[in-house]
């Protein structure tokens, strides 16, 4: 009897394990299959006819396939992205790609949005549309990331030194890396001269990260916390909030919550406001300097002075204005910081401060928290010292000079590729493009954009100040330099006048 129980449980057991190890090598064998599948589909994803004039690109390459989509400010389209990025030689597109994802991507920036050399929102996802993390370019792994366009820009560069510069003067400012861009929206495989975009520079975007803005995630058993906020322009679709400063009238564009979003709750937003409100009720009262119950109580004035100095040595004429980022971790004061977009710096610029290339005079100074910062003679000694000390390093001539040369150097044929794409008479007149606004929003063909300029003459800017070649836009932006670092040095000390004693 005992014998028969065994033969049964022993069979049972065989069963058992016959029909586990059959359901593994099934899972195996599915798991091999789709691999299979997935690997042709990303051989097939590889293979593009490249009619393009330039079959080889010393430039790692972002080629971008939107299956027939168009990309548009609005709404987000899902596409798929390959980075071709070669690192000891030139770059085809007969290489395997070194990373392949699907993405979200939408048109980003205001004015810059009717440019026809657009900007890019991107966020890396997985297969099931998850935001996934992954190293582009040798930066530490993120989802989101902006690409760049240089286009009012002729230098190319401007974002990409000053950004470089800052980072090594702040405690973070965003990793920025160059590349070419290839953008397929015809659902062809076949690419032509349209499809080439031109010189990009991918840029880590402003968000909370251990590798970014390093500060603590916001707790769900807490009403305090970290925060980021950005001055900016405010959208439906923002989380605005209401600030002392902006409903005072003391400055026009408001504050908008960057960090947290989706943890964000009516008691978590009534704390950022009130840290805000806090600090400019003091800012903008007769005691804003007190040494106690003054604004250093609240910020923290090393990165103020830091974010005043970059802006007011490149003369970004945004910054204080658009563009503007603070930041706070628990129980820590508020930061300025990080800084962005230098599009238009360094001469660059006609919007109020002066003519192009026009190297005299303090921007910064007039800025909303800065008017009243650069009142307070302790602020004031802080920049002008601050000021002598960074002029001895990363912004002396020679350093900028040089990391001009080198990436000059470092962006190589790329130019000229990039300007038979969106030749210099046509990026200076940017403002045609962005005073038709939506009327041309969909032109990224070069013929199109010629003939637009034809039609809207009228429209066209003198542009006898301006460079009209790259060599020439180089020698202007050199220039600058030099001529802003002696200008500043011989009127740095006259800010002391302005301060209270």
């Amino acid at each position: 009897m005992k014998k028969d129980i065994l033969k049964v449980f022993l069979a049972i057991t065989f069963i058992i394990l016959a029909l586990i190890t059959g359901a593994y090598l099934k899972n195996l064998q599915d798991n091999a299959e789709k691999q299979v599948q997935q690997n042709k589909n990303i051989e097939d994803d590889q293979i593009y006819v490249n009619n393009l004039s330039n079959k080889s690109f010393n430039l790692p390459v972002l080629l971008i396939d939107t299956s027939g989509q168009q990309l548009s400010r609005e709404e987000e389209i899902t596409a798929n992205l390959q980075l071709y990025n070669n690192q000891s030689s030139i770059n085809t597109l007969n290489d395997k790609p070194e990373v392949i994802s699907k993405v979200n991507i939408k048109i980003r920036g205001n004015s810059s949005s009717h440019y026809p050399k657009k900007q890019f929102s991107i966020e890396l996802i997985n297969e099931k549309g998850k935001e996934k993390n992954i190293s582009l370019l040798g930066m530490p792994k993120e989802s989101e990331w902006v690409l760049n366009g240089p286009f009012l820009d002729k230098s190319l560069m401007r974002n990409y030194i000053a950004l470089n510069t800052a980072s090594k003067i702040m405690e973070y400012a965003p990793r920025v890396k160059f590349c070419e861009v290839i953008m397929v929206e015809d659902n062809e495989k076949e690419l032509n001269e349209d499809n080439y975009r031109g010189i990009y520079i991918l840029v880590e975007k402003i968000k909370r990260d251990e590798e970014r803005v390093d500060i603590t995630k916001t707790l769900e058993n807490k009403n305090e916390t970290s925060f980021i906020l950005a001055k900016d322009r405010q959208k439906e679709q923002d989380y605005s909030i209401t600030s002392y400063g902006k409903e005072t009238d003391q400055y026009y564009y408001g504050l908008n919550i960057v960090y947290p979003k989706k943890d964000l709750t009516p008691a978590k937003y009534d704390y950022i406001m009130d840290e805000i409100n806090k600090f400019e009720r003091i800012l903008y009262s007769d005691k804003f300097n007190h040494p106690i119950e003054g604004y250093t109580k609240y910020i923290d004035v090393d990165t103020f002075v830091d974010y005043y100095i970059i802006n007011e040595f490149f003369k970004n004429t945004d910054a204080g204005t658009l563009s503007t980022y603070i930041y706070k971790d628990y129980e820590e004061k508020i930061k300025a910081g990080p800084v962005w977009d230098f599009n238009e710096s360094l001469g660059n610029s006609q919007n109020g401060y002066g003519d192009i290339y026009e190297y005299r005079g303090f921007t910064m100074i007039d800025k909303s928290w800065f008017d009243r910062l650069m009142m307070d003679s302790n602020f004031v000694n802080k920049v002008v010292e601050r000021y002598k000390e960074l002029r001895q390093t990363y912004l002396s001539d020679e350093y900028l000079l040089n990391f001009i040369d080198e990436t000059v150097e470092l962006l190589g044929d790329s130019i000229k590729r990039n300007f038979e794409r969106w030749p210099i008479y046509i990026c200076n007149q940017a403002s045609v493009f962005q005073d038709l606004g939506a009327k041309i929003d969909n032109f990224s063909d070069l013929d199109s954009c010629i003939n637009l300029l034809e039609e809207n003459d009228h429209l066209l800017k003198n542009t006898d100040k301006m460079a009209t070649s790259y060599e020439e836009e180089i020698k202007f932006i050199k220039n600058f330099i030099v001529n802003r670092g002696k200008w500043m040095d011989l009127n740095i000390d006259s800010l002391k006048k302005w301060a209270n004693k």
